[in-house]
């Protein structure tokens, strides 16, 4: 969604939302779909994650629209996205907003999700999990917490009473929806892990990002100065506002993400597979390093093995990342088993799930690049994940679209729309110790 609002761009609102609704109405399985639930879908995602910003003409992508579009770092967005959510938000309809406020009502979920989780985890010594059900019924519906700010351990008192009397709660999706759409865009972000029993779990490979969580250091303060009675005209007007807050920029590296971390199972397993690739040289990575530079490290590791495998451990030395500073148009420099000069562009996606790769972004330079060295260049797509790295192919993109197996849409270079049953093809992506080649 974000890459077809950005494609999009500005447009007077009208126009904007007509392309937009079309765009949606394009998803799998929607093309039967009522207009108003197309509208419904695309309010929720204006309102919700921050996306589109107007005014009283036009509408246009924001910068988290921008970044997702280009950096296609969905774990990222959904750490960002979390950390900033809070009740009430310029996400919900005013007279809920006015409800809320009328309540007193200022929470921040998943800074208490999160503080929770970890406090209990410090008393009970050991892992602990919560279900969307108990996070409703003991966090979300109960004013004490929502109001009145009862404190993380006395909310995780109450669900260890209740799971001890047996209490039985309501899982009807209505009413767990809101508690359980958090939870889930946790597990999206990597912070939580979910379980087979229905708990969600801190996920200790993040330690970083979660005591970023429960000390933030930015907070939505417009409602603070609205005067009592609440006025809908007034509350309406703060939608902007809330968009704003959503694309402030935080911190570089802030919540980058730790791809080791996405593609770990558990804490060991992330201290292996961190200490197996630091026996290859040339592999470097930092806690912050970015899902791009990542993908790079991570695709010389593969080109290096990939020729050990094949016996031509005598070309590995010619496998090099190339400084982004020289801006030659793809970052890697490899070579085929008969010697063949390849030029590497890595394009990577991380997700906790396995969505749709089929766009990725090729710049000017990299666009100019793929023109000038046809078929020795090479566009890597990786979509990284809990299922581990997959690994799609594509040579001489120029050629491919010339002969229409790949749709471009021209955006500052050009955006790629590809499917993986007619162009390139899926190959292994290797990651073994070095040492065990």
């Amino acid at each position: 969604m974000a890459s077809e609002i950005v494609k999009i761009g500005k447009q007077e609102t009208k126009d904007f939302i007509g392309a937009l609704n079309k765009s949606i109405r394009a998803f799998p399985g929607n093309l039967s779909l009522k207009e108003k639930t197309i509208n419904n879908w695309r309010t929720e995602i204006d309102a919700l994650l921050g996306l589109i910003q107007y005014d009283d003409r036009y509408s246009w992508p924001t910068r988290l629209a921008k970044e997702l579009a280009d950096n296609q770092d969905l774990v990222k967005f959904f750490k960002i996205f979390s950390y900033k959510f809070q009740y009430p938000s310029g996400a919900m309809k005013p007279h809920e907003v006015k409800r809320l406020l009328e309540n007193n009502v200022h929470f921040r979920p998943s800074v208490y999700i999160l503080k929770m989780l970890k406090n209990a985890e410090d008393i009970e010594k050991s892992r602990v999990g919560i279900t969307k059900a108990e996070l409703t019924h003991c966090v979300f519906n109960d004013l004490r917490v929502v109001r009145d700010n009862r404190s993380e351990i006395h909310s995780w008192e109450l669900i260890k009473e209740n799971r001890i009397k047996g209490k039985k709660y309501d899982w009807k999706g209505d009413v767990i929806r809101y508690a359980g759409d958090i939870l889930d865009y946790l597990e999206q972000a990597n912070i939580l892990i979910r379980h087979p029993d229905f708990k969600y779990y801190l996920n200790h490979n993040e330690d970083l990002a979660i005591e970023r969580f429960i000390n933030p250091d930015q907070d939505f303060y417009s409602y603070d100065y609205l005067s009592k009675p609440y006025e809908l005209s007034s509350i309406r007007a703060i939608k902007n506002n809330w968009i704003e807050y959503m694309n402030e920029k935080i911190s570089d590296g802030y919540f980058d993400t730790d791809i080791i971390a996405l593609i770990s199972n558990d804490s060991y397993e992330y201290k292996k597979i961190k200490e197996d690739l630091k026996t290859e040289p040339s592999f470097i990575m930092d806690d912050d390093i970015n899902i791009g530079y990542a993908g790079e490290n991570l695709t010389v590791n593969h080109e290096k093995l990939f020729l050990k495998k094949n016996n031509r451990s005598d070309l590995v030395h010619l496998v090099k990342l190339i400084p982004s500073n020289f801006a030659v148009g793809y970052d890697i420099n490899s070579r085929d088993l008969d010697n063949t000069h390849k030029m590497i562009e890595v394009k990577s996606t991380a997700s906790t799930s396995l969505n749709s790769f089929t766009r990725f972004h090729l710049t000017p330079n990299e666009w100019s690049a793929a023109e000038t060295h046809e078929d020795n260049y090479y566009v890597y797509r990786l979509l990284i994940n809990k299922s581990g790295i997959k690994l799609h192919v594509i040579q001489n993109p120029v050629q491919e679209y010339r002969e229409k197996r790949i749709k471009i849409h021209i955006r500052d270079g050009v955006d790629i729309i590809f499917d993986p049953e007619i162009s390139g093809e899926e190959r292994p992506f290797l990651m073994e110790k070095e040492g065990e080649i």
